[in-house]
């Protein structure tokens, strides 16, 4: 019934689209845009960065949080990590691949402690944007191996 629905407002809009020649799309943050679909050959979207869809070592059982919710992150498949590997909760903005980058800009943090799977527990930040579930493989200059994205969102 939802799928059905959610199709069928779809294609209102599609039609509304077509029948007056204006495509206005709304953003999260109140942005405004209009397009003209006479003065548009093509719309296309490109993402600057592609967020993983799935990570090697880490699961969620969803990817958008509110301020201060309980995170239950899932990690899995660390076996011959070190006991000082951990999982860090870092903005998205933080470039990648450098554990020590990851240390000076990490929120939260919980050592692997040298298990191969296991539940870890965060909070969610209180600000909102995107952040990252980052696995470094040491607290003493190592890489980042994995991350996972998620959203926080009052």
């Amino acid at each position: 019934m939802k799928k059905a629905l959610a199709i069928l407002v779809i294609a209102a809009l599609c039609v509304t689209v077509l029948a007056n020649g204006l495509l206005v799309i709304t953003l999260k943050d109140g942005s405004i845009y209009e397009f003209y679909l006479d003065e548009i050959e093509s719309l296309v979207y490109v993402a600057d960065d592609e967020l993983p869809l799935e990570s090697e070592y880490m699961g969620l059982n969803k990817v958008c949080f509110v301020p201060g919710e309980e995170i239950n992150l899932y990690f899995f498949g660390t076996s011959g990590l070190g006991s000082y590997a951990w999982i860090g909760i870092i903005p998205s903005d933080i470039p990648h691949g450098s554990e020590s980058k990851n240390d000076l800009h990490d929120i939260q943090y919980s050592y692997v402690g040298g298990m191969t799977d296991g539940l870890k527990i965060f909070t969610a930040p209180w600000d909102a944007g995107f952040y990252d579930f980052r696995l470094n493989d040491s607290d003493n200059g190592g890489i980042e191996i994995d991350f996972l994205t998620f959203e926080v969102r009052e």
